[in-house]
């Protein structure tokens, strides 16, 4: 009687006036929506994946005070087979460099064409170029000279001479507006120059590219899963009804979102771009789950109105469930430390809930005003798993347990294989080998060693030193010396390096000379007309109350963990062989805290995950008011993910942030259908049906709405594998293997387990 009561008073609700009014209400919303979507923007900034509470971004962020941002630079290679000590290419370098450095936000143009290097006599200092292009002669003299400095030699020509290196300095944090207008002036002027064969490397051209890719994929990987969800909601369907319905109430799901967080002013990133196909997958399986209900009770007779009000009452609290436990599967990604993944929790865990009220709010609406007749298949040929399904449901029973030992021998396998999963992460692993900009960011790790910045930061801490003492000088130059022969630092600068050139200098330029001076009197001198001359350089190098100073360079992307050892191997070098009650030595740099940051926040990824098993099962708890159930609820989502961890064990799949993730992401979706299913089987169990042929109609009935469900998920995710961008590939692939194998397990290994527990409660 309470059950009936509780069905008319929502059928009391169910009327075409309340119906129109909800339509009217949701058109409003979406115009609001389209109009926020005028504003809306893409954004890539890899300091943004930095965590807020951690005290190595507080050192970086005083570094960069100092010294300027690390990755505010251009490369520009040039080329040729024949050789780069061509007159006429110097030339046109040269007239190129000059046009660089008069383009807006550009701080200062490194060109060996335009290097000069002071040579100190009795009568003045003079500046003699590196390379005088105008005379043949002098230029064959010039090119015997770099290939004897390993100044010049590796940091601005290569080995055999077939390559040129020309480094643009940019203002710090630029915009994308500004680095957008600053590429393409860059990209006219070798244009003009007859230069476009140059290769470019640095953040600007970085930028600029995942934004294109990101805009493109984005739009690309939602409509290719409305396309795919449309297939296979035609053949759940079998109507047009049926298609366009629950592509039109998730679809403002997504709109709705999206232009929440543009009027927010939150832009899309590299993880929130995957919002619109989570939101798609997730909203359409309500959807699906609440209209095959409706047609269940259509089917039987049952009056239009009625039978939506029973559906609304039957899948009400499932759906809400879901909603929630999925929710909380996004929203434990708030834990992690940095902000990108926070947001990409909470406006996930918001669109979740947003497509839940359109599932229960706008679909009934729709459904109200629409021919239930137009809904039904428009063809009487059964439906393709009308007879499978018993069949399947038969076999089950039959092997139970063989399929509860397979499950948990695959567990076994899983957890094997979970154990050699390694965590690290490289700079540019998310673009594909035969990517463009890949080619020429790996032909500057070849070619110059490396992209990868690295920083140090030097501090001097006994009262009254200076950077400029020879001690502090003579450390400088040693832990550099080992960075340079140990540690594959390229291109290394720092104070000791301009106290050796200067050294040449007051020597006429004698490459023997290019040490430290032995005398404190030499080298306080060769300090002063360091400051002089340099003082452009000086500043980027030696803070003003010089105690502070940096060590740069670049280096190979050898992955975070190889860095990881090298870091080791350097931290080692420096207690060995340094004074730390004089001066003190510290690691930093971006390429630092991505590392350091993807190790911990993949660990607290898995740690979150946890957190969202736990709330699950007390939740699940709440519901059943079973142990048992709660176990049946969890263990074939639990399996899967043991699955996958072993498959990335086994195939060689590093752990980072970008497949961390997948772990939280998979859990939350594919506990949706276990929830529907159990919650179908709640309900008949109350009706007072036996145990078994309860989970007999929840398998038949409810079971083919996990089918379509599951395969439009499939769908969904599969459509990431096509992803230019590796992390998102590789979520693609796990994601969809994860969810395959929670399908797998929901129609073979839940009933198998509902039988053996319940026939084990029933015994006691």
């Amino acid at each position: 009687m309470l059950i009936n009561e509780r069905i008319q008073r929502i059928e009391r609700w169910l009327t075409p006036r309340n119906a129109r009014i909800g339509i009217l209400g949701a058109v409003l919303v979406s115009l609001c929506a389209l109009v926020a979507l005028r504003n809306v923007r893409v954004d890539y900034d890899f300091e943004k994946f930095f965590p807020t509470d951690d005290p190595e971004l507080d050192r970086y962020l005083a570094f960069r005070e100092r010294f300027g941002h690390d990755n505010d630079f251009l490369m520009l290679g040039f080329e040729r087979a024949g050789g780069v000590f061509d007159p006429a290419l110097l030339a046109r370098v040269d007239t190129l460099a000059g046009d660089l450095d008069t383009l807006p936000h550009v701080l200062r143009v490194l060109s060996p064409t335009r290097m000069e290097e002071p040579v100190v006599t009795p009568l003045g200092v003079f500046f003699t170029p590196y390379l005088r292009w105008s005379d043949t002669a002098l230029l064959a003299i010039d090119r015997a000279r770099i290939a004897a400095d390993p100044r010049m030699q590796g940091t601005f020509f290569n080995a055999d001479g077939t390559a040129m290196l020309v480094l643009l300095t940019a203002e710090p944090g630029l915009s994308k507006v500004r680095c957008d207008s600053l590429l393409w002036n860059v990209k006219d002027a070798l244009a003009r120059h007859g230069l476009s064969d140059a290769r470019l490397a640095g953040r600007i051209v970085g930028q600029d590219h995942y934004i294109h890719t990101m805009v493109r994929e984005t739009v690309t990987f939602l409509l290719l899963s409305i396309a795919l969800l449309s297939v296979f909601l035609w053949i759940g369907f079998r109507s047009v009804a049926g298609v366009v319905v629950p592509i039109t109430v998730v679809g403002l799901s997504i709109l709705w979102q999206v232009g929440l967080m543009t009027a927010l002013g939150k832009p899309l990133g590299i993880l929130t771009m995957l919002l619109p196909t989570i939101l798609f997958v997730v909203g359409m399986s309500d959807v699906v789950h609440i209209l095959e209900c409706y047609l269940d009770e259509i089917r039987k007779g049952t009056e239009q109105r009625h039978a939506l009000a029973r559906t609304l009452y039957e899948t009400g609290l499932p759906t809400f469930l879901t909603a929630l436990t999925s929710a909380i599967g996004f929203s434990t990604l708030g834990t992690a430390s940095i902000p990108p993944l926070r947001e990409f929790g909470l406006y996930t865990s918001i669109g979740v809930f947003v497509a839940f009220l359109l599932a229960l709010l706008l679909l009934p609406a729709l459904l109200i005003l629409t021919d239930a007749r137009r809904l039904l298949p428009t063809t009487d040929k059964p439906s393709p798993w009308d007879a499978r399904l018993p069949r399947l449901f038969q076999w089950t029973l039959r092997h139970r347990r063989g399929i509860v030992a397979a499950f948990a021998a695959i567990t076994l396998a899983g957890s094997w294989g979970a154990s050699r999963v390694t965590v690290n992460n490289f700079l540019l692993e998310d673009l594909p080998e035969n990517d463009p900009m890949k080619a020429g960011f790996l032909w500057f790790e070849r070619v110059f060693g490396g992209v990868r910045p690295f920083e140090m930061e030097v501090n001097v801490v006994r009262p009254g030193a200076t950077v400029w003492d020879p001690e502090v000088l003579a450390q400088i130059n040693g832990v550099q010396g080992h960075l340079r022969t140990e540690q594959a630092v390229s291109a290394t600068l720092s104070p000791a390096t301009l106290i050796r050139s200067m050294n040449r200098a007051f020597n006429g330029g004698s490459a023997d000379f290019d040490r430290l001076p032995e005398d404190s009197a030499e080298a306080a001198r060769m300090a002063r007309q360091v400051k002089l001359l340099g003082r452009e350089l000086v500043r980027t190098l030696v803070d003003s109350t010089n105690t502070h100073a940096r060590i740069t360079g670049r280096m190979v992307d050898e992955g975070g963990r190889v860095h990881a050892v090298r870091n080791a191997g350097i931290d080692a070098f420096i207690r060995s062989n340094t004074d730390s009650t004089l001066v003190r030595f510290h690691q930093t740099g971006m390429a630092y805290l991505i590392d350091r940051n993807n190790a911990t926040l993949s660990t607290q990824l898995v740690g979150g995950m946890g957190v969202a098993v736990l709330l699950t099962g007390l939740i699940m708890l709440w519901f059943f008011r079973d142990p048992r159930m709660v176990l049946v609820a969890l263990i074939p989502n639990l399996v899967p993910l043991v699955f996958i961890a072993g498959v990335m064990g086994f195939a060689g799949i590093d752990l980072k942030v970008s497949t961390a993730i997948i772990f939280t992401i998979s859990f939350g979706i594919a506990e949706d259908d276990t929830i529907h299913m159990l919650a179908a089987l709640r309900q008949h169990l109350r009706e007072g049906r036996n145990p078994l042929y309860a989970l007999k109609r929840t398998y038949l009935a409810t079971g083919k709405a996990v089918t379509v469900t599951s395969l439009m998920l499939l769908s969904g995710f599969v459509t990431l594998i096509s992803s230019d961008f590796a992390s998102i590939r590789y979520m693609g692939i796990l994601i969809t293997l994860t969810l395959g194998f929670a399908f797998v397990a929901e129609l073979l290994l839940l009933p198998a387990l509902v039988v053996m527990l319940t026939k084990r409660g029933n015994r006691k």
